[in-house]
């Protein structure tokens, strides 16, 4: 599980991410997490336009011009991710005892939200 949050120092940069994942079930579960400094960066690329007809010669001699262009440009997000710290942390057994029964929807935003807070961390 991943969440974005309220930029935070640690050496040696700066963290804007906060990933999660189980290792206990708990009561309460524990976590692995690691915070991260996550950059994305707009980029363009050349590569072979799928609606492109090469020339060609027909049966009779014919030659059939190329339509379109053989490459177009794409653009695409490239993401890079660096660890900055990573460790294991729980939930409190408050936490524990006040995460209400339902879909299971509702299970990811909880435990992002209850590790943030044991983190010291603003979800953003």
């Amino acid at each position: 599980m991943n969440t974005k949050i309220v930029p935070v120092a640690v050496y040696p940069g700066l963290a804007n991410n906060l990933m999660i994942r189980s290792i206990t079930l708990g009561p309460p579960p524990s976590f692995f997490y690691q915070l991260e400094n996550v950059t994305e960066v707009e980029k363009t690329r050349e590569v072979p336009n799928p609606a492109y007809i090469a020339e060609s010669v027909g049966l009779d001699g014919t030659v059939y011009p190329a339509q379109g262009e053989p490459t177009i440009t794409e653009t695409y997000t490239e993401q890079t991710v660096t660890v900055l710290k990573n460790g294991n942390v729980s939930m409190t057994e408050e936490q524990w005892d006040n995460w209400a029964a339902g879909p299971e929807t509702e299970d990811e935003p909880y435990q992002l939200d209850c590790i943030a807070l044991n983190l010291g961390l603003v979800r953003a």
